[in-house]
């Protein structure tokens, strides 16, 4: 069975909160659970009227683009939004692991250690270079 880990983390690029949920759970259904504590950006995968309602509700600006299938386009802030790339950067950082790429951790406690000593070796390889 495979799984899919969801992560939230600052602009710094450090780990806030993350859980492992099956492969074939919507990202949607954990959205309001993966945002309780942090305000940020998220992809489309997270684009829910009700989710966006939620992030207001917690003084929180959504920064979700709409989905293509939206018949009402959404308004959100393009440049704030170009700030993702770093998210994108350090999910790509965690995937050269290959350990955390295969996923050869049985168990989910083992995985989120393997994802805890990837995210210190990128955060040391800020600091050194």
């Amino acid at each position: 069975m495979t799984t899919k880990f969801h992560l939230a983390i600052t602009a710094d690029g450090h780990l806030v909160e993350g859980f492992l949920t099956a492969g074939n759970v919507c990202d949607i259904t954990v959205a309001n659970e993966l945002t309780r504590n942090v305000v940020g950006l998220e992809d489309m995968g997270y684009d829910s009227d009700e989710h966006r309602c939620y992030l207001r509700s917690n003084n929180s600006t959504p920064v979700i683009p709409g989905r293509k299938n939206r018949k009402i386009p959404i308004i959100y802030d393009k440049s704030l939004y170009k700030l993702r790339r770093r998210i994108e950067i350090f999910f790509g950082k965690l995937k050269e692991n290959k350990r955390l790429a295969m996923r050869y951790d049985k168990s989910d406690q083992s995985f989120f250690s393997f994802i805890a000593l990837a995210e210190v070796k990128i955060f040391l390889g800020l600091i050194i270079s």
